[in-house]
């Protein structure tokens, strides 16, 4: 009799190790992936740059900052036009050719000013340390993209998981 209680006692020692391991396994699998950001390409010719409500756009997303009344903060560029007050050093240009560039000065006809998160494949990092879902427009594979994270994260690692794909990103704020 104590031979089968310690046969089960075996078996059930060996099962919880399995168990053990394979929940070990998800669980690195989990971590492995969760930096692994969603990635949304868009077609240049389906992008439209906008500081107006437009009805007939698929979808929306907010590029610049703005204000409580909807104003967009600091200053941007539609069709070659200037709007806003620079409050930052550096303009990020919509580029037909090249995606996003990140420079001193104006380089397309559309563009606005927003916290880099990746310039020319370098990291920017921020004391920003809250956690939150991110979302990010960039430069992958030499076209535009959205890319938003799959789970609250801060600035730093969302810049650090959205490396991997591309070379130039600025924040997307998520509100």
């Amino acid at each position: 009799m104590a031979s089968k209680k310690s046969k089960r006692k075996k078996v059930r020692r060996i099962f919880l190790g399995l168990s053990g391991l394979i929940l070990l396994v998800l669980a690195i699998r989990y971590m492995a992936s969760y930096d692994v950001p969603y990635i949304y390409r868009l077609g240049t010719n389906n992008v439209k740059f906008t500081d107006k409500y437009d009805p007939d756009a698929t979808l929306l997303i907010p590029a610049a900052y703005s204000n409580p009344d909807h104003t967009v903060q600091g200053e941007y560029r539609i069709a070659g036009k200037i709007y806003g007050e620079p409050n930052r050093l550096e303009r990020i240009s919509i580029h037909p050719t090249k995606g996003l560039v990140i420079s001193g000065r104006w380089q397309s006809n559309y563009g606005f000013q927003q916290t880099v998160l990746i310039k020319n494949n370098k990291i920017r990092y921020h004391k920003d340390k809250r956690l939150a879902f991110r979302r990010a427009l960039g430069t992958v594979d030499g076209k535009l993209a959205i890319l938003q994270s799959k789970v609250p994260m801060t600035l730093n690692q969302f810049s650090e998981s959205i490396h991997k794909y591309c070379n130039n990103a600025v924040n997307l704020d998520m509100g």
